[in-house]
């Protein structure tokens, strides 16, 4: 696996019959869904990319993760908060 992307933790959010949403922006890289997100020593896979409004100028990237485990990674989410969160893509051979 190899870093593709990094993207700032700004908050998160559950979507009823989505799941955990983590919010921020990509400050380098693309992000595609299928690719992993490294949570402290957790690695997750992100089901979905998707964009919202904050303000009509305003925009926040939010990445839909595949877990079934949220309620054990909301400290790590709180600790992460404001820090750029490494993105990777598994390689296939």
């Amino acid at each position: 696996m190899h870093n593709t992307a990094l993207f700032l933790l700004q908050d998160w959010f559950n979507i009823s019959g989505r799941g955990l949403v983590i919010a921020g922006q990509i400050t380098e890289g693309q992000i595609n869904s299928g690719d992993y997100i490294c949570l402290d020593e957790v690695v997750i896979k992100i089901k979905s990319v998707e964009i919202g409004d904050r303000t009509p100028n305003a925009f926040f990237i939010g990445l839909i993760l595949d877990t079934n485990n949220q309620g054990d990674m909301l400290s790590s989410l709180t600790k992460l908060r404001g820090k750029n969160l490494s993105v990777i893509k598994a390689i296939t051979f």
